[in-house]
């Protein structure tokens, strides 16, 4: 079962989705993938193993062994509801051998994501959203996406303000700002503060990058933890010209747009544990721009949407191990890129 939008928050079908095992996926891949499990998607849903063009987004009812039961595309709980019934009752008039059935090992997944995740680094939830204007507590359209970093960058980043800790715990706070390492403000600025709160938006280029000032700041050091504060202002701006090499993302229409925010956050650092135990990272900025897949429409020039990112950890053992938006973008020794087209 895959889906989107805040209908799964509705009553009714969370009352029902009890009855399901749920599941969501990246539609474009599905759609355009060799991946052999892409393969086996479009097989069940077309009847056909060949890419697809147009979205095929939506909530699909089936069975493990890849047997259709229903399907639609709608934000409306309603529907969504309906749908679900809909496949609750086919599923209950087949066969104890149907219901078994397993996906064919030919059919399984030769490459996910999931699979990289940096269960010893550091994995934040971002959750996305459209402030409305001259109401700043008040927000409009929402969405979701997460943020990887491997133990190794996290370790690195640990040793820059280490010194700063060291101190601490001897009682001597210093008002030092020390800049958290570029490559990790590098993957917030240009694939993690970008404007998809209203549909997807590609990732923005080096060159796109006009200001990337993160630093952390020691605030105290008792035991093994370590309490930090973060603050930078990052400022991002493109004339829509694919910069990038080849990639999926080169194919989406290009557009100039920019994004300009604020940052501010604490989190812990736990010596002992050699991790992070507490994140928490709000963005608050404007957009402005957009491609026609975003949903805004055509912008005048000089008119900004404001908008805001909260990122906060992901526990160690969590179920959510979805990955990022532009995770085959991140460009990093530790995570394979699929080479399925």
């Amino acid at each position: 079962m895959a889906g989107r939008g805040s209908v799964w928050s509705d009553p009714k079908v969370k009352e029902l989705s009890r009855e399901f095992t749920p599941a969501t996926d990246e539609s474009f891949r599905l759609q355009t993938s060799d991946d052999r499990q892409a393969q086996f998607f479009r097989t069940m849903v077309h009847g056909d193993p060949k890419k697809v063009s147009g979205s095929r987004q939506g909530t699909y009812i089936c069975t493990p062994g890849g047997r259709l039961l229903a399907r639609g595309n709608s934000t409306d709980p309603r529907a969504i509801e309906r749908i679900m019934a809909g496949g609750l009752q086919a599923w209950n008039a087949l066969s104890p051998e149907e219901r078994a059935r397993p996906v064919p090992p030919s059919l399984l997944p030769e490459h996910r994501y999931e699979h990289f995740y940096p269960s010893e680094g550091l994995a934040l939830l971002a959750v996305h959203r459209e402030r409305v204007p001259d109401e700043p507590n008040s927000f409009r359209g929402m969405n979701l996406d997460h943020a990887w970093f491997s133990k190794e960058e996290i370790d690195g980043w640990w040793q820059t303000f280490r010194g700063a800790a060291d101190e601490a715990t001897r009682g001597v706070i210093s008002s030092a700002r020390i800049p958290v390492p570029a490559p990790l403000v590098d993957r917030w600025v240009r694939l993690h503060l970008v404007d998809n709160v209203r549909g997807q938006e590609g990732p923005f280029a080096p060159e796109d990058v006009e200001r990337a000032e993160v630093t952390a700041r020691v605030l105290e050091s008792t035991g093994d933890r370590v309490r930090i504060a973060i603050e930078g202002r990052t400022r991002v701006e493109t004339d829509g010209v694919w910069k990038m090499g080849e990639s999926s993302w080169k194919n989406f229409p290009p557009s100039p747009r920019g994004v300009e925010v604020r940052l501010i956050g604490t989190a812990i650092y736990d010596r002992r544990e050699a991790r992070f135990v507490e994140f928490q990272l709000v963005a608050l900025g404007e957009s402005w721009g957009s491609g026609k897949l975003n949903g805004r429409g055509g912008r005048e020039e000089g008119v900004r949407t404001p908008l805001a990112w909260r990122f906060s950890l992901i526990p160690p053992g969590a179920p959510d191990r979805v990955p990022p938006a532009f995770v085959d973008m991140y460009d990093v020794p530790w995570i394979e890129v699929s080479t399925a087209k």
